[in-house]
């Protein structure tokens, strides 16, 4: 896996975020056909310094390896080395979708395998109100906008988490939601949350995943040049460039 870089609350301010909307057509592939076989997307022409709250990106599935995973996400990485993935999955002959993310210790699966919950949930926390990863019924060949948002800051007082069984102090961290939603009507939306202790992020990718049975000529994308907002602005910014890596 590609990774670099889950009581009573009480809302404290309201983010600057909007959802931004993406212009550009789902018409960059990634997969079985394209001429270029890399699976991962980064951007150019993003300013180094921009406090960005909120990215989204379009998505087609066009065809997914009936075996292992197949996993199509936005990633993003928060200046507080945590990182938070979301997207549609199909594993097991199941469609699910997932958000979720952790602290970057080295990438890959030295961050799974490395978790120190006691304290990683001062810097982000999933699993919120659901579980990371749930059922959710989407299409093939569907037109759906992938969303991440800053949304409240949050005051979390101390206790035990109710996921990891471990005590955490008092803290203050932000929402995090992210949406897949439908551009036509008929299909079902998903909409999750996290609490990352940033109130920004740093970067942003588009990526497919396979493994565990599954190969990535088997799957086929296509992803729309993203769009981004920055902090205490309305304008939707589109990246100058992307490559494949």
């Amino acid at each position: 896996m590609f990774k670099i870089f889950p009581g009573a609350l009480i809302a404290l301010t309201v983010s600057y975020g909007a959802v931004a909307s993406t212009p550009a057509v789902p018409d960059i592939g990634i997969g079985g056909g394209e001429t270029n076989s890399q699976t991962h997307l980064r951007f150019e022409g993003v300013p180094k310094d921009a406090r960005i709250v909120s990215v989204c990106a379009h998505l087609i599935v066009d065809k997914i390896d009936p075996a292992g995973l197949n996993f199509f996400a936005i990633q993003v990485n928060y200046p507080n080395k945590t990182w938070a993935h979301g997207g549609p999955q199909f594993t097991g002959g199941t469609e699910k979708a997932n958000w979720g993310g952790l602290v970057n210790r080295g990438g890959g699966s030295k961050d799974y395998i490395e978790t120190d919950w006691s304290k990683d949930l001062v810097l982000i926390e999933y699993g919120v109100e659901k579980p990371n990863t749930v059922p959710f019924k989407w299409e093939r060949n569907c037109d759906y906008t992938l969303t991440v948002e800053r949304g409240k800051e949050m005051h979390l007082p101390a206790g035990t988490n109710e996921h990891f069984k471990v005590t955490v102090p008092e803290r203050t961290m932000w929402e995090w939601r992210f949406t897949i939603t439908p551009v036509e009507k008929g299909h079902e939306s998903f909409t999750s949350l996290i609490y990352d202790s940033a109130d920004h992020l740093s970067s942003f990718y588009l990526w497919n995943e396979s493994g565990y049975g599954s190969v990535s000529t088997n799957q086929h994308t296509r992803w729309s040049l993203p769009s981004y907002r920055i902090e205490g602005n309305t304008e939707d910014r589109v990246p100058t460039g992307w490559k494949r890596f």
